[in-house]
């Protein structure tokens, strides 16, 4: 959420892997092996760091959310698995947005993994997040723990993650309870179990290739190409904000669990009109085909 850091140099990220925790590289088949079933989250209202506030109809992590389609057909351009997904969409409802506060985010992770939710028969969990400012949209590659600190965000990380305000002006420290200290012993940093940069790769060709391909046959418009090419980036780190916070605590949870589910995190521009919200969700989908790529179902007979 809000503007993001300078990219680390390769120096920062090698003294960053002495604190991360990659997760096993094995990727077990799911157990459902017609489909996949693949769940995303959009944000809700924040403050904007200098004095404003964006609203939950502000936030294009939610908005987008309202433009996804609830199946990705097999043979749909976006989805190279040759299998349907499903999309599960929660948060895309009014009021229904996941709130921009620690203490709510770390109570929803916990139900959204709940055993009673079954959540180990998700291929995947996509939470979104607002980059307003930003041109391009990211995919990240991991989070990190409160009580890290850093340089690459600015002062606002250097006293310790999730420090900033959230949409309660509380930060991590008021979170009390049962939930307070529930990563303790946990790594400092978590990365995805997904190769994001193939993730970036096979998503950002899709859809400014096949997929405009595909909308030249059946429009015949020859100039969608130039209106349609999007940026897709990996990035170093989800940040040390909500969006950061909300990554840590699924990964963590997936982690200590031991749960099958691939988890990422993606950010999203702050454009708001309905062209861009719409090429918003395909770059979505496209990110939700290249992830399913990466997990293998058995023979289907």
């Amino acid at each position: 959420m809000g503007g993001g850091p300078n990219i680390p140099d390769n120096s920062t990220r090698t003294r960053a892997q002495a604190y991360i925790q990659d997760e096993s590289p094995f990727i077990p088949a799911s157990t459902n092996l017609k489909e996949y079933t693949v769940l995303v989250t959009g944000m809700g209202a924040y403050p904007d760091g200098v004095g404003g506030h964006y609203s939950a109809s502000e936030n294009t992590s939610h908005l987008v959310t309202q433009h996804l389609p609830s199946n990705i057909p097999a043979n749909h351009p976006l989805n190279p698995t040759g299998l349907p997904i499903r999309v599960l969409n929660p948060t895309s409802g009014p009021d229904c947005a996941v709130k921009a506060e620690y203490a709510y985010i770390r109570s929803y992770v916990k139900t959204l993994h709940a055993p009673s939710q079954e959540s180990n028969n998700l291929d995947a969990i996509v939470h979104l997040g607002m980059a307003d400012g930003w041109e391009w949209y990211t995919v990240e590659e991991r989070a990190f723990k409160e009580g890290m600190s850093s340089t690459w965000w600015g002062e606002s990380a250097q006293a310790g993650y999730y420090m900033v305000l959230d949409d309660a002006g509380k930060t991590v420290l008021d979170i009390k309870g049962e939930d307070e200290g529930l990563w303790e012993g946990s790594p400092v940093g978590i990365m995805t179990r997904l190769d994001v940069n193939r993730v970036v790769c096979d998503a950002k060709r899709v859809v400014n290739a096949d997929f405009v391909d595909a909308l030249k046959k059946v429009d015949g418009d020859t100039n969608v190409e130039g209106k349609l090419k999007v940026q897709i980036i990996p990035h170093f780190e989800a940040g040390n904000y909500c969006c950061g916070f909300m990554y840590y605590e699924s990964l963590a949870t997936c982690l200590r669990r031991k749960l099958d589910t691939k988890v990422v995190f993606c950010h999203i521009p702050g454009w708001r009109d309905e062209e861009r919200l719409r090429r918003g969700a395909d770059v979505v989908c496209a990110v939700i085909g290249a992830i399913c790529k990466q997990i293998p179902k058995g023979k289907v007979d």
